[in-house]
């Protein structure tokens, strides 16, 4: 049984890949400057205790409701991380399986949509949409949503 530790050091946590799955956008009416959009997040996770690997995955939806048509920004990307104190993050449940600490998780949430902040601004810089910004979240909550499988 792993012991957690209640701190987490960032110098030890490495982003060791940036994985684009989908980055999907519609055509938008840019003469609406009215427009009402919503944002949605969702994630996934999954890890490798035996390499230090944890992943992160994120969705973000956009979505812009104008009279009877929905258009949509969606955009998919994984993490890949590696974290050198991986097995101070979590414990055993009664099946052996690691349960990883909710603000280890929320860090690592919290770091990976920083780094989506920056890409969406640059996707979407000279598109319609103008340039999107995602507003600034308590990380822990992009954790309440998991990414649907389709």
């Amino acid at each position: 049984m792993s012991k957690q530790k209640q701190h987490i050091d960032p110098s030890k946590i490495h982003i060791k890949h940036i994985e684009e799955l989908f980055s999907e956008i519609d055509e938008l009416d840019s003469s609406n400057d009215n427009k009402k959009i919503e944002i949605k997040v969702a994630h996934n996770s999954a890890y490798d205790v035996s390499q230090n690997g944890f992943l992160l995955g994120l969705q973000i939806v956009f979505e812009s409701h104008e009279e009877n048509n929905i258009s949509e920004c969606k955009f998919r990307y994984n993490f890949y991380f590696e974290v050198d104190n991986l097995s101070e993050m979590y414990s055993l449940n009664e099946d052996d399986l690691p349960v990883f600490q909710k603000l280890f998780v929320a860090t690592l949430s919290g770091i990976s949509y920083s780094t989506l902040r920056g890409v969406i601004m640059e996707k979407t810089s000279n598109t319609p949409w103008g340039t999107l910004i995602l507003p600034v979240i308590d990380p822990s909550k992009i954790l309440e949503s998991w990414i649907s499988q389709e």
